[in-house]
């Protein structure tokens, strides 16, 4: 952490949010980062703990510019 508050003002700024970091943050990104990794929304539930795949759902961040890529390429209309 020292080194991080040494390192400039963008550092600092990543040490204070590292400083504000709890179990459940920890958790969320974890859970965000196995979504993004295209890991299956079932086993994600069941790494979690979750009782609902709704639940998990919440981990989804699909980013509109690959949403849009995907929707367009499986929707093609061949007219």
């Amino acid at each position: 952490m020292d080194h991080l508050t040494s390192s400039g003002e963008p550092r600092e700024r990543a040490a204070d949010r590292l400083r504000q970091a709890s179990a459940h943050w920890l958790r969320h990104t974890a859970g965000s980062h196995m979504m993004d990794g295209q890991v299956d929304l079932r086993y994600v539930r069941d790494n979690l703990g979750h009782a609902s795949i709704s639940t998990t759902s919440q981990y989804l961040h699909a980013d509109g510019d690959d949403r849009h890529r995907a929707t367009e390429t499986e929707l093609k209309l061949n007219w």
